[in-house]
């Protein structure tokens, strides 16, 4: 959902020291400021308009103003962007099903080429004894990087940031790294270190403990900040790193390594494991397991225990997981099939994740995967993905398919490159209806990729992303060509509250106080919510199709400069974290099913607040159910009404 640029620089925290902390820059056209604190990781830029944020839903200023939603009917501004289309199964301890043919990622059985029998209903379950078995609620996940507080994997590597050139006098020397085509580095130039990242600016929020890092080749690992090699317990190959959140996040560099047999298969390995009876249950030893099963440390288990237990146990009970941040979509440059996200990547946090790594996930928890698909991926890729995805997935699963995400938003790449493909193949005259119908068109020919490829569509539910402020973006959208014919689900954000973050509330905003907004959130922002709910549910009723939401929630968040008021970051910050917050989510999800809505994918699952947002139902992962009033709600709304549809 954002763009992040960064900038990372040298200091000597103190005289006639080597030791480097990472300082990061917002890296905007605007100019660059320092983020808070001087620790933090890649923030989210503005966008090319300067002054805008690069949060979810935001394009120039001009459209902002007009709050949640956005712009006119022909305009593509304003923050609501909704989709979700209706999911279906069920998370939890789910049946394992099968990740790809190396996978190693929580097991399963392929599913085969399923006979046409037409869609289920959408978000139809199948009675599985899953924690999410009857959820009404997706969501969609924080992207993988080394900032993220939602740690998701076992081997905190995969979220490492991208190697950076230094020297001992240097933190950023700008000089390129030779590495393998995994991303491993090769070789060396003379003075030169490579250096990583991990669990930056997140302060304590990861775990405190031993880590275990094992690598294959020849050479020097050093490690500092939090994190200091246990000289004792370590031997070549495998070191035993002691971690002290309380000092910051993890660094990690590479001061040489052998030609021939570099280092390489770094993997950095978090503390505990998983009950031998439960791989959802996180224990430190097998006391914390029941009925006498021991405790798998993830050291024996991180091949198939891919998905830290903590993260598996915070995401069970949606029903449906987006995977837009996970697929790194947002000005997406990938395009070909040779050169996708790959399990023997080096991290994750590039190019983004494997579709078996994503497929095992939803066949761990049960739960329904949701991908957009790159906007500039050929015909091959989609093929090839799909492919994957039927043989991989659970059948009792069905795969959600998007094209892209947003392309409606002339904020993102996608938008670009949708309204230049129209234009040139004369869809429309008018540039955002040229845009709109490119992206019904693809949109089409995907799904149809992917039928083919699971011989039929009824393990498919095909979504048509649009605006929720904008009807007409939905009826260019499904009437293109008869788009709705080949179409499940119509999908919107109907965010609250983004028009508070408007430059021209900004003096009245700073006045008031946390209960006021949070009063104006329920009474005045949320009614043109509920309104474009009903607009686009005829809309998509004329034309047969389901209406979901693929992204929703609070949108407090600043916009043309407001981003940087300090003033109301923190009312912002208090309101989302005031108790009074869940009854309003509780009205909006209410409000969401009483229009006839279906699956509502929330944006998003945990994420830290910032001044680009604060999108997270949880702040950090570990974060008590009592102190996140937003996540208590869609769990509250969870466990008391069931699917309605």
């Amino acid at each position: 959902m954002k763009k992040l640029a960064s900038q990372v620089c040298m200091r000597n925290s103190f005289a006639g020291s080597s030791h480097f902390v990472l300082l990061v820059f917002f890296a905007a056209k605007c100019g660059s400021a320092p983020v808070e604190g001087g620790s933090s990781p890649p923030a989210e830029t503005p966008d090319a308009s300067c002054g805008v944020a690069a949060g979810p839903h935001w394009t120039d200023s001009a459209q902002c103003a007009s709050g949640d939603g956005g712009g006119s009917p022909q305009g593509d501004a304003g923050a609501g962007s909704a989709a979700d289309s209706g999911a279906g199964a069920d998370a939890g301890a789910g049946a394992d099903a099968g990740a790809g043919a190396d996978a190693g990622a929580d097991a399963g059985a392929g599913a085969g080429a399923v006979a046409d029998a037409g869609p289920p209903p959408i978000g139809q379950f199948d009675g599985g004894p899953f924690a999410n078995d009857r959820s009404p609620i997706g969501t969609n996940l924080n992207g993988i990087n080394d900032w993220s507080t939602e740690w998701s994997f076992v081997d905190a590597f995969k979220e490492s940031r991208a190697w950076i050139s230094g020297s001992s006098s240097t933190w950023d020397d700008q000089r390129p790294i030779d590495v393998d085509a995994d991303g491993w580095v090769r070789s060396l130039l003379p003075g030169q270190i490579a250096r990583t990242a991990m669990f930056w600016g997140i302060g304590s929020n990861y775990p405190a403990g031993r880590y275990v890092v094992v690598y294959e080749g020849g050479g020097t690992i050093q490690y500092n900040t939090a994190a200091t090699k246990n000289v004792a317990l370590s031997a070549p190959g495998r070191d035993v790193v002691d971690v002290d959140p309380t000092k910051g996040g993890v660094g990690m560099s590479i001061t040489a390594t052998t030609p021939g047999n570099y280092v390489r298969n770094i993997r950095f390995i978090m503390p505990g494991g998983a009950c031998a009876n439960d791989s959802l249950r996180y224990c430190a030893s097998a006391t914390d397991c029941t009925g006498g099963a021991a405790c798998v440390t993830f050291e024996t288990s991180y091949a198939t225990q891919i998905f830290h237990p903590k993260f598996l146990d915070r995401v069970k009970a949606y029903s449906v997981l987006r995977f837009m941040d996970w697929m790194a979509t947002n000005n997406s440059y990938q395009q070909t099939w040779a050169k996708r996200p790959k399990l023997t990547d080096a991290r994750w946090s590039t190019k983004g994740a494997p579709v078996e790594v994503m497929v095992a996930l939803a066949n761990r928890l049960h739960a329904e995967p949701w991908f957009t698909l790159p906007h500039l991926a050929d015909d091959n890729y989609i093929t090839q993905f799909a492919t994957v995805v039927n043989q991989s997935l659970d059948p009792s699963l069905r795969a959600w398919i998007e094209h892209s995400n947003e392309v409606w938003n002339s904020q993102f790449a996608q938008a670009t490159y949708a309204e230049n493909q129209g234009r040139a193949q004369n869809l429309s005259p008018n540039a955002f209806e040229a845009r709109i119908r490119y992206h019904s068109k693809r949109s089409v020919e995907i799904f149809d990729m992917f039928e083919a490829a699971f011989g039929g569509r009824a393990r498919l539910v095909r979504v048509m992303g649009s605006q929720a402020a904008s009807g007409f973006a939905s009826t260019a959208a499904l009437d293109h060509q008869n788009a709705k014919a080949k179409t499940d689900a119509l999908a919107i954000a109907p965010y609250i509250g983004g028009g508070l973050g408007a430059p021209a509330q900004a003096t009245r905003v700073q006045s008031m106080t946390a209960d006021q907004i949070l009063n104006e959130v329920d009474m005045v922002h949320m009614p043109p919510a509920t309104a474009w709910i009903a607009s686009q549910k005829v809309i998509a009723d004329a034309r047969q199709v389901a209406l979901v939401a693929y992204e929703g929630g609070q949108h407090l968040v600043g916009h043309g400069g407001v981003q940087d008021n300090g003033t109301i970051n923190a009312l912002f910050d208090a309101a989302n974290r005031d108790a009074k917050f869940k009854a309003i989510y509780t009205k909006y999800l209410n409000a969401w099913k009483t229009a006839g809505g279906k699956m509502f994918v929330h944006f998003q699952s945990c994420s830290r607040m910032s001044k680009w947002g604060r999108w997270g139902a949880l702040e950090w992962l570990e974060q008590p159910r009592a102190s996140a009033p937003k996540f208590d709600a869609l769990m509250s709304f969870i466990e008391s009404t069931p699917r309605w549809w």
